[in-house]
C-alpha cells in the first residue's frame, strides 16, 4: 500500500473514531441533564441507531416483576408498529441475553452447536442486542436489527454499542428513581387527602403510612441527586450547587471557584485488575476529597474518574491551596483488595466572574484548565485564555 494510501485510510480512521467519541459525548450530555424516563429511552435509541448505522433500533425493558419485558422506544423502521408491545421474558434474544447477561450478535453463532446455529440463523441473524445493567439490576437491552447497506454488524459496533449501553445504563437507573420519586409523591398527596375523611384510627394509621411514604420519597430524592457508587453529589447536583454560588457571589459581589480533576491513568486500573478494583478505588478516593474541604464545599462524582469541587468565596489563590491539599492527600497509595494502588490526578481551576459568569463558560474553563494541567504533568492548572486551541 502506498504511503499515500495509507494516511488516507489512517485519517479517515481517526475522523471516525472522533464521530464516535463526539457521538457518546452528546449522549452523555443529553441524558445526564434529562430525568423524564420515557425521553431517555428515546434519547438512547435515536443516538444508538446513529451509532451503528441500523435500520431500526428498539429499547426492550423488564417489568417490576422480571417476567416480561416491553419496547419502551425504538425508531427507523417499523419501529412504531412493535414499540409498546410485551414479550414474555423468555422469548427471542431478549431472552437469550436476559439468561446469559452478555451481548447477542452474529458472532455468537460461532460458539453455538449446530442444531441450535441453524435455529439461531434463521431466527436472530441479522440483530445485534446489548444488555442495560444497572447497579441494582439487570434493567433491558438495546436492539438493532438489520445493518443499513445490508451488511452484517461488526465487532466494532459491537463494542461501540456495549460502551454506549455502559454509558447510559446509570442516566437510564437514574431517570426510574425520578419516576418513582414522582409516584411516591403523588400517593403522598392522595393519602393528605385521604385523612380528612377517615375516623381517628385510620387517620393514626395512614399518619404512620406517610411517615414511611415521606422517609421513602427522602431516599428517593437523596439518590436521585447522589452519586451511587461514591455517595457524592452526581451532576445533577453539583450544577446546581455551582449555579446558587453564582446567584450569590454575583450579588454579594464575590468570587466563587470551580475545580475539576481527573484521575490520570485510571483505565489502567480497571483494563488490569477489573471494575470491581475501579469502583472500590473511585470511593476511596471520593473519601479523600472530602476530607480537604470546608462544610460550605461541594465536591461531586460527574462520571467515570471525574469529579468536580465547588469552592464558595474562593479566589484563584485559595484554588491553588485546595488543589495542592489535594495533591499531597492523594500521594499515599490507595490498598484496595490485595493491591496497592497508586491514583494521581490532575485539576483545572477556573474562577467566577473571570473565567466564566455561568455554569456553562465556567465549566468549560475549568475542563480546559484540568486538561492543561494534564499536559504540563504539574497536577493543576489555573484557566488561561487561550488554553482552548490546545484541546481542541
Amino acid at each position: 500500500m502506498k504511503k499515500e494510501s495509507q494516511i488516507f485510510l489512517l485519517e479517515s480512521q481517526l475522523r471516525d473514531r472522533e464521530f464516535e467519541i463526539a457521538m457518546l459525548r452528546e449522549t452523555a450530555e443529553a441524558i445526564s441533564s434529562e430525568l423524564d424516563l420515557e425521553k431517555v429511552f428515546q434519547v438512547v435509541a435515536d443516538h444508538a441507531r446513529k451509532l451503528i448505522l441500523a435500520e431500526t433500533v428498539l429499547i426492550p425493558v423488564l417489568d417490576q416483576t422480571q417476567a416480561q419485558y416491553t419496547y419502551r422506544a425504538g425508531c427507523g423502521k417499523n419501529a412504531d408498529e412493535i414499540v409498546g408491545q410485551s414479550l414474555p421474558l423468555d422469548t427471542g434474544v431478549c431472552g437469550w441475553v436476559w439468561r446469559h447477561k452478555r451481548p447477542w450478535w452474529h458472532g455468537v453463532l460461532d460458539e453455538l452447536e449446530a442444531e441450535e446455529r441453524n435455529r439461531w440463523e434463521k431466527e436472530a441473524g441479522t440483530i445485534i442486542l446489548v444488555p442495560l445493567i444497572g447497579k441494582r439490576h439487570f434493567l433491558g437491552g438495546i436492539a438493532g436489527i438489520n445493518k443499513i447497506g445490508g451488511k452484517d454488524f461488526t465487532r466494532r459496533d459491537l463494542d461501540l454499542l456495549t460502551l454506549f449501553a455502559h454509558q447510559v445504563s446509570y442516566a437510564v437507573e437514574n431517570a426510574e428513581l425520578f419516576d418513582q420519586l414522582n409516584k411516591s409523591k403523588e400517593q403522598s398527596e392522595e393519602y393528605q387527602q385521604e385523612l380528612q375523611a377517615l375516623n381517628a384510627e385510620l387517620e393514626r394509621r395512614v399518619a404512620q403510612r406517610t411517615t414511611a411514604l415521606v422517609d421513602a420519597v427522602k431516599e428517593l430524592e437523596h439518590l436521585a441527586m447522589h452519586d451511587m457508587l461514591t455517595d457524592l453529589p452526581n451532576r445533577s447536583l453539583v450544577e446546581d450547587r455551582l449555579q446558587q454560588g453564582i446567584h450569590l457571589a454575583k450579588r454579594e459581589k464575590k468570587v466563587i471557584a470551580l475545580m475539576m480533576i481527573d484521575l490520570n491513568r485510571f483505565k489502567e486500573v480497571n483494563d488490569k485488575h477489573g471494575h470491581d478494583v475501579g469502583d472500590s478505588l473511585l470511593k476511596q478516593v471520593a473519601m479523600r476529597l472530602r476530607r480537604v474541604l470546608r462544610q460550605s464545599d461541594t465536591a461531586g462524582r460527574l462520571g467515570g474518574d471525574e469529579f468536580a469541587i465547588v469552592l464558595p468565596s474562593t479566589d484563584a489563590n485559595g484554588a491553588m491551596k485546595v488543589a495542592e491539599k489535594l495533591l499531597k492527600v492523594m500521594e499515599p497509595s490507595f490498598k484496595v483488595g490485595d493491591y496497592m494502588l497508586n491514583s494521581a490526578c490532575s485539576i483545572g481551576i477556573a474562577v467566577y466572574p473571570q473565567h466564566g459568569e455561568d455554569v456553562t463558560s465556567l465549566c468549560r474553563s475549568a475542563d480546559v484548565a484540568m486538561y492543561a494541567a494534564k499536559r504540563s504533568g504539574r497536577g493543576y492548572a489555573v484557566y488561561r485564555p487561550g488554553d482552548e486551541k490546545d484541546v481542541m
